[in-house]
């Protein structure tokens, strides 16, 4: 049986029009040609995917150098040099445009040098360089059966996924039966706002009884 949602039709409503009133908050990542995205915060990505969307905040994806060895070849027969996993984590603004992309290699003993010590280079819609920690993760946990997902989430700090109304305890003294009106809606939009996307999404199912 569905049990009846904890709110109450004055806070569900309030919430909803938050909700519904909030501008998406995400910024676009594009990846360089000779990138490739082995895993990403959003599942698995396809082979031809150069774009992702990642919410506001910290983001963590595994990528891969992958060029011809011949920086005039567009194709595959003179070979293609490639580099092991590379754990990107970067912090994504609310909106905009960010692009991940390698130096300019202009000879095959470049691109070996790049494969085997890679320096991605993070940049704004404006061309500004931005902070990322790159981490190359051991050739022996890279093969043809590798869970790419699985590897990035063993690579990824977990994030309690419990209702962000449990937290409401620490953060005021207050209880809901003590609370105006104004007070409870404003609570909620504190408690909200403060949440990161996970807890939010698990608050909304909570909050509508799901």
């Amino acid at each position: 049986m569905r049990r009846s949602s904890p709110l109450s039709p004055l806070l569900l409503s309030s919430l909803l029009a938050l909700l519904l009133g909030m501008p998406v908050q995400a910024a676009r990542l594009e990846l360089a040609d000779n990138l490739t995205l082995l895993a990403s915060p959003q599942g698995k990505p396809s082979a031809f995917t150069r774009t992702i969307d990642l919410p506001a905040g910290e983001s963590r994806l595994l990528v891969r150098f992958d060029s011809p060895s011949d920086p005039r070849s567009t194709n595959e027969s003179p070979g293609r040099v490639t580099s092991a996993p590379l754990l990107v984590t970067l912090t994504a603004p609310a909106q905009g445009t960010l692009q991940l992309t390698t130096p300019v290699l202009t000879s095959s003993s470049a691109i070996r040098q790049f494969a085997a010590s890679p320096a991605l280079r993070l940049s704004d819609d404006k061309g500004i360089s931005q902070p990322l920690t790159l981490q190359a993760l051991p050739r022996s946990q890279d093969g043809l059966g590798t869970d790419y997902q699985a590897l990035l989430a063993s690579h990824t700090p977990t994030v309690s996924s419990d209702p962000i109304f449990a937290t409401q305890a620490a953060t005021t003294s207050h209880t809901a039966s003590a609370l105006t009106p104004e007070q409870a809606d404003a609570t909620l939009r504190e408690l909200y706002l403060a949440a990161d996307a996970k807890r939010r999404k698990a608050f909304i199912r909570w909050a509508l009884g799901l």
